[in-house]
């Protein structure tokens, strides 16, 4: 199963830094990740995609299709926005 890292207040909000998650895509992850904790749903997704300010990678690599592909070994790391000053 793809381990989901969440990164910052995704942390707080879901009660674990990291998650194994079932999905053949990146679509199913996240479904399952919100279906898991409801409140993830409006600051990650937005209708059929991920919010602009949010970064997902995949393996390191930066993804914002919801249809890539995922293995049993994949690492989808999860970032919302930094607010700095």
């Amino acid at each position: 199963m793809p381990l989901v890292k969440l990164y910052a207040n995704l942390r707080k909000i879901a009660g674990a830094k990291e998650l194994f998650m079932k999905g053949a895509d990146l679509g199913s992850v996240l479904s399952g990740l919100v279906r898991l904790h409801p409140p993830l749903e409006e600051i990650i997704l937005e209708g059929e995609g991920v919010r602009p300010h949010i970064v997902v990678t995949v393996n390191g690599h930066h993804v914002t299709e919801l249809n890539v592909s995922l293995a049993e070994d994949d690492v989808v790391a999860i970032f919302p926005p930094i607010a700095g000053g």
